[in-house]
């Protein structure tokens, strides 16, 4: 049974009180520009495709039909797609997409076929994968999750106030604009499903006399991971278990803030990907890919690269290595090299560090009380001849190429003197040096900066804030 608690068919269902805050928007907002119709109705890719995280914004929005993958498969395409498995019997959905998209869903996949549907199910706990199962669910549906995806689904909800807010930094096309004084209301909206079959390790079932799998495959978006197996078509729907671009560096610990993924069970999932030898990936983000050799081949990279990078930081921790040292020296080999789009090989040192280690790193005995290095920066900034001498420096660090140094001085000058111009200007500088340093390839990494940077400029008081 569905709990009904995100409206996406809209008004009706929503707590009026709720609905006049204007928490959720029924309407996904102006239409962005989308590139031309030929590239985004592509049913498949055979190799890389030069699309990055920014790109989900305008996908498949220029599409007025759903895209043929095989003549049993179509996708809805959006922010995250719906993918739908058509059988003699009834239809199979693999994830539902966007609860503001899920109107044009719904019109382009029931133009293929409006058979009953027998089931659908949820790839992991992310909004933009379940959040519009209500719409699509009939009776008798079943609805069917990994055994981890309450406990998942529980705790992204019970954090969203603080979530949703982060998330607008890094998705601002995809998240609502929420007051500060509103934001626990947030929960109230928060799309909620109750699967009737959670899966452990495998659930096999039939429809149609197409033979379905569904299989337990930790990965790169979590621990409730699931995968579809079609046996017979040698098909495999991945979810997000990839990330949402094949292939690319995984993010094991989102900045955004969410439970680390970890990373043996996600080489199992590599290793369960290789044995059943799939002829064709359909993830739920972008294009399906085709190609048995290359899917193996690239699988097999990005597999050996996690695992390089693994033990590599094991074998650092044991030469008893900080993790700043790590996240410095660790890179892949160029053999190894993987797109980091999304997550960064330093940011999955540190993901492996504090999961095994934990947050005490034995530096300091302050590191065991509540009272952070920041409570005592103002005092330092005082001894050191206020927060323009700091500010100084910093702005010699960043002269010298060292912007990180530069502001590490900055926030102890700020902690002093919040409102300190010098040490804004170096803030803002070094921020942009960081920027062009990035050369605008990490989603998470360009979208924090902008974003600091706009709050730096607002805060100077300068144009284009």
């Amino acid at each position: 049974m569905i709990v009904r608690q995100l409206a996406t068919r809209c008004a009706s269902r929503i707590p009026i009180a709720v609905a006049a805050l204007g928490l959720w928007a029924c309407d996904p907002g102006p239409e962005p520009t989308a590139g031309p119709p030929s590239e985004s109705a592509r049913p498949y890719v055979t190799g890389p495709f030069d699309f990055r995280t920014g790109d989900l914004e305008a996908f498949g929005r220029d599409l007025d039909q759903a895209v043929e993958v095989t003549d049993r498969i179509y996708q809805a395409r959006g922010t995250a797609n719906a993918q739908m498995v058509v059988t003699p019997e009834g239809r199979v959905l693999i994830d539902t997409g966007l609860p503001t998209e899920v109107d044009r869903f719904i019109e382009q996949l029931e133009a293929v076929d409006d058979g009953p549907i027998t089931h659908i199910v949820a790839t992991h706990a992310h909004g933009d994968h379940y959040g519009a199962t209500d719409s699509w669910a009939q009776e008798g549906t079943a609805i069917i999750a990994h055994a981890e995806f309450p406990h998942n689904q529980t705790y992204l909800k019970a954090l969203s106030p603080l979530l949703m807010p982060r998330n607008k930094i890094f998705f601002p096309e995809d998240t609502p604009d929420i007051p500060r004084f509103a934001r626990k209301a947030v929960r109230l909206l928060y799309p909620t499903i109750e699967p009737t079959i959670l899966v452990h390790d495998r659930y096999d079932f039939e429809v149609g006399g197409v033979r379905f799998e569904v299989l337990a495959m930790p990965g790169a978006e979590g621990s409730d991971g699931l995968a579809v197996w079609l046996p017979d078509e040698k098909v495999l729907f991945t979810g997000d278990l990839f990330g949402h671009i094949f292939p690319m560096w995984p993010n094991l610990t989102t900045i955004r803030g969410e439970r680390t993924r970890m990373v043996m069970p996600y080489l199992d999932t590599l290793d369960r990907i290789l044995e059943l030898e799939p002829e064709m990936l359909v993830p739920s983000h972008f294009y399906p890919i085709l190609g048995k050799d290359y899917i193996r081949e690239t699988v097999t990279k990005i597999r050996d690269a996690v695992a390089y990078v693994h033990d590599a930081v094991i074998e650092g921790m044991n030469d008893e290595k900080d993790v700043y040292t790590l996240m410095n020296e660790i890179r892949l080999p160029e053999e190894l090299a993987i797109p980091e789009v999304h997550g960064k090989v330093s940011w999955g040192v540190r993901s492996i560090w504090d999961a095994y280690l934990g947050w005490f790193h034995l530096r300091s005995s302050a590191e065991l009380y509540p009272v952070p290095p920041y409570a005592v920066h103002a005092e330092v900034v005082e001894m050191a001849g206020g927060a323009d001498a700091i500010a100084e420096r910093a702005a010699a660090k960043v002269a010298e190429g060292r912007p990180v140094e530069a502001l590490h001085l900055v926030d102890m000058a700020l902690a002093a003197d919040p409102d300190n111009a010098a040490a804004l200007r170096v803030r803002l500088s070094a921020l942009e040096e960081l920027l062009e340093r990035s050369g605008g390839i990490n989603h998470y990494e360009v979208r924090w900066l902008e974003h600091r940077i706009g709050e730096t400029r607002r805060q100077l008081e300068l144009p284009g804030a």
